[in-house]
């Protein structure tokens, strides 16, 4: 009787997905933030490493400079400016609607918000900069510009980002669902693989560990397998116009007509963005970047307004006999794509299988200690329990001994806790040491603190760490000294190993507020009338420093 009104209940889950209930999309209607065709570059929640793509892309024509309008009537609530993520990027507040939209990557603001950001910028002395304001400070009106696109922060290229959140929880909302009606979607998702994996207690194919996978010229295969097992499925969705691949949003599985998972992706909390690694198996996206979608819940189950399933998305093929599978996926605009496979059960003998390493709970602290290292991974920082591997190996360096902890396989929700003793600890200056996490020839370093002979962090993946030096200052590289007789001076500041922290610019020994293009490392700075004279021989001095405090001086002279 559980199972069959567990089934009954993804049953109808999975009907809300085809017969959608009236919502607040369907009343509200928000202006376009752009007076050109809509056509997507990325839709909403889309996969991407560690987080939920919170918005939807705006094309832009491959070119910046198109004006951006507020969608409602309403105030800017928060303004933000950083060589990282959003770029620039406009909060508006749209107290009417219980709404707040949210426009990234701009090259400008509107000369209003732009005086505002600038006086704090030259008061504080800083490029980047997080602002928020009073409802009565910055008010706009539907349709107000409030920007230029652009290619600002973390953007692959010229488009305008854009966020729908629920004002009181600051969830992101679906913006598609506020402008389905004006753009064009008669493509259905497609399909580019099916996959089936062994659980504990299950084989696929005779294997306990390697999965199944099908091309779409094998799709018909059915696969063998006995016992726990879980289906997982890459597909993307198509849009009218583009060659674009976007994320699905209704995903429903169904096993013998019964639906046993169900996925709707429509909102979701920054909390538990990082959640979107347990929708994929997450081995194949780190090894091969490939997002193979899996009905798998893990035990700590983050998403339990995101995904329902039965038997936390686990099979259990317990008779000899043909299980027929279908997937069905949606898209906002109502286009259906519905693909089977089948599974066919075939008595098999299940070896034991041999673990290795130390077991951590993920509901539970774990401590796992020695004389030159100590690791602590807490309460939820796992999905599931999960043998953990801890190495300790000689270095290069001789500093330290390399930890190995884990590996990258395995997803974490939150940071862990490790730290090393220095087997050699000679240098004066103890912010020159610098942890480095090894991912295969990936090398990263990791903000860390000394303290009594040890070096303190809080990693956010597994990997081997090992203590070195950073004595090497950041370079700072003219870039065409010579067109600066045009008013824009520009450098490269780059640094191999701790990254640069911080940076600042002076024109004449004043201030001088440089940008920095954290995609192309590159530092800028528009000659202003208003605070330099014209006509005239000017000094740059540009200071920057790294992680490990080391400093680099660049002075000069040019004509503007």
């Amino acid at each position: 009787m559980k199972l069959i009104l567990t089934l009954l209940t993804l049953s109808i889950a999975a009907s809300s997905v085809f017969a959608r209930e009236p919502r607040r999309s369907d009343t509200v209607r928000l202006a376009s933030p752009l007076d050109i065709p809509f056509y997507l570059a990325g839709n909403f929640a889309e996969l991407r490493r560690n987080h939920f793509h919170s918005g939807i892309d705006f094309k832009t024509q491959g070119r910046t400079g198109f004006s951006v309008r507020s969608a409602a009537e309403g105030y800017v609530s928060r303004i933000s400016v950083s060589p990282w993520g959003f770029g620039r990027a406009v909060y508006v507040t749209h107290p009417a609607l219980g709404l707040t939209t949210v426009y990234g990557h701009l090259q400008a603001f509107s000369p209003t918000i732009d005086k505002r950001v600038r006086d704090e910028q030259y008061s504080r002395e800083t490029f980047s900069i997080d602002l928020n304001f009073a409802p009565d400070e910055i008010p706009v009106n539907r349709g107000e510009i409030i920007g230029i696109s652009g290619n600002a922060g973390s953007s692959g290229g010229p488009h305008l980002h854009m966020d729908v959140r629920d004002t009181a929880t600051e969830n992101p909302l679906d913006p598609l669902e506020y402008y389905r009606d004006r753009i064009s979607d008669n493509i259905a998702p497609q399909v580019r693989q099916l996959a089936l994996f062994p659980a504990e207690g299950g084989v696929v194919e005779n294997s306990t560990s390697a999965p199944k996978l099908l091309s779409p010229e094998t799709f018909s295969t059915p696969i063998h397998a006995w016992g726990r097992v879980y289906p997982g499925i890459k597909a993307y969705d198509r849009m009218t116009g583009t060659s674009n691949i976007y994320g699905i949003k209704y995903l429903t599985l169904t096993v013998d007509g019964d639906t046993i998972y169900n996925r709707v992706i429509d909102r979701f909390s920054f909390d538990t963005t990082k959640a979107i690694n347990t929708l994929v198996h997450y081995p194949e996206t780190v090894t091969s970047g490939s997002w193979i979608m899996t009905t798998r819940i893990p035990a700590s189950n983050p998403l339990p307004d995101i995904v329902k399933a039965h038997n936390n998305g686990i099979i259990d093929i317990n008779e000899e006999r043909p299980y027929n599978l279908e997937w069905i996926m949606r898209d906002e605009h109502g286009n259906v794509e519905r693909q089977s496979m089948t599974i066919i059960g075939k008595r098999t003998i299940i070896p034991a299988e041999i673990a290795s390493g130390q077991l951590a709970y993920w509901d539970t602290d774990n401590s796992f200690d020695a004389e030159d290292y100590s690791v602590t991974i807490p309460e939820n920082a796992l999905y599931d329990n999960a043998f953990i591997d801890i190495d300790a190996t000689t270095s290069t360096d001789g500093i330290s001994r390399s930890i190995t902890v884990g590996n990258q396989s395995i997803p974490l929700d939150r940071n862990f806790e490790l730290s090393i003793k220095l087997l050699s600890d000679t240098i004066s200056d103890k912010n020159k040491y610098c942890l480095i996490r090894t991912n295969g020839k990936r090398r990263s370093a990791i903000a860390s603190s000394y303290a009594d002979g040890w070096l303190y962090a809080s990693p956010d993946a597994f990997g081997t760490f090992t203590v070195t030096t950073d004595t090497t200052p950041p370079k700072i590289t003219p870039i065409n000294p010579k067109s600066w007789r045009k008013g824009t001076v520009k450098f490269r500041i780059t640094d191999d190993l701790s990254g640069i922290k911080t940076f600042r610019g002076k024109i004449d020994g004043n201030f001088a507020l440089f940008e920095l293009d954290g995609k192309t490392s590159t530092l800028s700075f528009s000659m202003d009338r208003t605070r330099f004279k014209s006509g005239k021989t000017h000094t740059v001095e540009i200071t920057v420093t790294d992680d490990c405090g080391n400093t680099t001086i660049h002075s000069g002279k040019f004509i503007w």
